[in-house]
């Protein structure tokens, strides 16, 4: 009678320990999960701003091409890519957040870049001055819009 009281206990005792196992293998481990940097949460989203001039911006999760900018002229865009790979040091790309760095000839300009909603809030810093851009987001396909031509 013992020993069938003790195999019961044993299998009980290894049933358990099994669906232990079992269910700690099967749960998602958060320590796996790594969250999005801010490039690559949003590269390739195009936002606008109307509020002087109409510039678009495409957001670009690569350093060479890290902001595209077509600047309305007339009936044709102007189109540059804003931060170069030289000078330009990515300071932070967090999940909410993105800060560059860029050095130009010794002067030294910080663009914060954050999210609130659909508007894309960009904080400029040169020195002790500080420019504020709102840009919206928008599904305008920005490779359509007529380039101006080069006046080299």
């Amino acid at each position: 009678m013992k020993t069938t009281i003790l195999k019961h206990k044993l299998f009980y005792f290894f049933i358990l320990l099994s669906l232990a196992i079992y269910f700690n293998g099967c749960s998602t481990d958060d320590d796996d999960i790594t969250s999005q940097t801010f490039l690559e949460k949003y590269d390739g989203t195009k936002w606008v701003n109307t509020d002087e001039f109409t510039i678009y911006i495409r957001l670009n999760d690569n350093i060479n091409k890290l902001v595209e900018t077509w600047f309305l002229f007339g009936d044709c865009y102007f189109y540059d890519y804003d931060f170069e790979s030289e000078g330009v040091e990515i300071v932070e790309n967090s999940e909410n957040k993105l800060i560059i760095k860029y050095t130009d000839d010794g002067d030294i300009e910080t663009v914060t870049v954050t999210i609130q909603g659909e508007t894309l809030k960009v904080v400029i810093k040169e020195g002790n001055e500080e420019e504020i851009i709102y840009f919206d987001k928008t599904s305008v396909n920005v490779d359509d819009l007529e380039i101006c031509p080069d006046l080299d």
